[in-house]
Parts: C-alpha cells; sequence; structure tokens
C-alpha cells in the first residue's frame, strides 16, 4: 500500500503536469494584451506557450495520507526536456507512510545521456568510494526489479507543456483572479478534470505510460489551480485528487520560474564517480 500510495502521489503528479487541452468555457474573461480570452482559451494558450520551453527550475511538494500514515515529499531541481531529458534535483524532505527515511535528504541526483548519477551520504559510506555513484539506469533496473525507465516517464511529466495539455480536458475551468506568486504577477484558474478525459489529450505513447502507473476509475476528478504569468507561462499548479479505494488522498504542488534560464545538467567529474555495486551494497561480493 505504501509503494502504491506514493507511486499514485508521482502518477497524479505526472498526471497533472501533463494536462492542459480542452478546458470548457464558462463565459469569465482574462484581459491579455487587450485581448478577452476565455479561461478555456487563456489555458490553452498556455499549453502552445509552454510547449516551446525547453529548460526550467521547480520546487516540487507531495503530501498525502493514507490508513498507513502521512507521506511529505520535497524537492528542488532544474530540468531540461529537450531534445532529451536531462536533470539535477535535491532531495529536502522525506516521509514516507508516517516515517522519515534515514539518510536520504539532502541527497543530489543528475541525470544526463541516459545515466542517472546519485550524490549521498549514506551510500557513499555503504558503498566505501566516491561520492558520487553513476547508476546504469537499464542495469539498475535489471538488478532490482524496478521499473527505472518508468520513474523517468514521471519526471518527464514535470514538463510544464505536458501538465498544461491535460488541463485542457476541463469543462469547469474558471478564473479566480489576480494574485502576486514569487514577487510575480500573474492569473489564477482553476477547475477540475476527469482523469479519463485528461488522459485522451495525450499521445499514445504518453498515454501508455500513464495508464500503466495510475490504473485509476476513469470518471474519477481531480481538483487544479493553475496560475500564469503575463507570458503566459505556469508559475504555480496545484492538484489535489482523493482515491476511490483506500482513503487515500493527496496534494501536489509545483512552483515554476526561470524558464530558458536553467543551466544545462552535466555529469560530475569523472574522478569523483565510481560505478553503483549493487552486490557489494547488499554485502555481497562485487558484480
Amino acid at each position: 500500500m505504501r509503494r502504491r500510495f506514493v507511486a499514485g502521489a508521482a502518477a497524479s503528479t505526472a498526471l497533472l503536469l501533463s494536462l492542459t487541452g480542452c478546458m470548457g468555457d464558462d463565459g469569465e474573461r482574462t484581459n491579455t494584451g487587450g485581448m478577452q480570452l476565455s479561461a478555456a482559451q487563456a489555458v490553452a494558450e498556455t499549453s502552445q506557450k509552454t510547449a516551446r520551453a525547453d529548460s526550467f527550475k521547480a520546487d516540487l511538494t507531495v503530501n498525502g495520507g493514507s490508513a498507513q500514515g502521512q507521506t511529505d515529499i520535497n524537492l528542488t531541481g532544474q530540468f531540461r526536456v529537450r531534445p532529451d531529458l536531462s536533470f539535477t534535483a535535491l532531495l529536502n524532505k522525506a516521509v514516507l507512510s508516517g516515517r522519515s527515511v534515514p539518510g536520504v535528504v539532502g541527497s543530489q541526483g543528475v541525470f544526463v545521456d541516459d545515466t542517472l548519477y546519485v550524490r549521498s551520504q549514506r551510500l557513499s559510506q555503504l558503498m566505501g568510494g566516491k561520492p558520487w555513484l553513476k547508476i546504469d539506469v537499464a542495469t539498475a533496473g535489471r538488478l532490482t526489479g524496478t521499473d527505472v525507465n518508468g520513474l523517468l516517464d514521471e519526471v518527464r511529466k514535470v514538463d510544464p507543456a505536458a501538465q498544461a495539455k491535460m488541463l485542457t480536458a476541463s469543462k469547469d475551468v474558471r478564473t479566480v483572479g489576480d494574485e502576486t506568486v514569487d514577487g510575480v504577477k500573474t492569473t489564477h484558474y482553476a477547475g477540475t478534470v476527469t482523469v479519463g478525459e485528461a488522459l485522451k489529450q495525450l499521445d499514445s505513447e504518453a498515454r501508455a505510460r500513464l495508464q500503466r502507473v495510475y490504473p485509476q476509475n476513469a470518471d474519477e476528478k481531480v481538483a487544479f489551480d493553475l496560475w500564469t504569468d503575463g507570458d503566459r507561462l505556469p508559475r504555480k499548479l496545484v492538484t489535489k485528487w482523493t482515491g476511490s479505494t483506500g482513503g487515500e488522498n493527496g496534494t501536489l504542488t509545483i512552483l515554476y520560474r526561470d524558464y530558458g534560464k536553467a543551466a544545462k545538467p552535466t555529469a560530475p567529474p569523472a574522478g569523483d564517480v565510481q560505478e553503483f555495486d549493487l552486490g557489494r551494497l547488499l554485502g555481497g561480493q562485487p558484480n
């Protein structure tokens, strides 16, 4: 159940980061450069604008609960989504099912050229070597039985363009008003969207990934709040969901900044890197 909730939280993040395609028109209008746009039109324009944003910085927070306890995760990072995914991230908080995860807070991750590098004081001590561990995604998946590529697919959904596209499936989006987020003037929109309609906005490949990791009732609703700046780029996204089974619920909050300004992630210096050795980590023979 713990794993299912965390996977659901991550998938909800991915799902709602991919949502911005066919919202309804409630008659409320937003003034944009002298043009009056409905809330649905404004969100659709956001989807188009963010499709050209290849890099950004983001702060992500997941809060949720289930019968097993509270889950709180926070990470910050910078992401480049085109032409290929690369990112750097720092884990600031990790509480799963009411328990703090020892040794992981403060861990760093870098993903470039289909290779994941992890810097963790706890892992470095266990491995007894250099500060960065180099993890081949395919090998790690084979040795641990974990769908590492599936996890990376979730990270890809942090792409605000993907998020915006899924949200366009909302039929009740409305303009809330003008608000300031991180010192930036924004327009606040709110609405709901069903999982099934949101998935229809994605291409077949992205839809297949989400259906695999987020197999929930197609009629289940997710509530969202979206704040966009004067360039119609997302500055904040909050999504809330309540699972139809198990009493699970959660809130995902993402803050965006520095579109087009995020540094290109690079691999750590070769002299600071050692190959990840699962056998050694588990106390067995090196691989």
